[in-house]
């Protein structure tokens, strides 16, 4: 018996279902590590930031290094949320 979805555009067979990845714990670790990369990102954003006597280029790398950290946070949010 052949097991298939088909609808007017797709029709996905037995053999291509069971390539289908739903997640793994590989998926939620990498997520985590994102989290803790943005987060170190962030922390050295605010060192930038506070730095005694902070140069305009300072304060623009300062402020990249945090929107690039809350970036990465939030991409390691969804990558742990997709494989759990």
């Amino acid at each position: 018996m052949e097991l298939s979805i088909s609808n007017n555009f797709i029709e996905l067979k037995e053999d291509t279902l069971t390539q289908i990845n739903a997640g793994s714990v590989w998926g939620v670790v990498g997520g985590v590590a994102t989290v803790v990369a943005g987060a170190a990102t962030v922390v050295g954003g605010v060192a930038m930031l506070c730095i005694p006597e902070p140069t305009t280029a300072t304060k623009f790398a300062g402020a990249g290094m945090i929107a690039t950290g809350a970036a990465f946070v939030g991409g390691g949010v969804a990558q742990i949320g997709m494989n759990i």
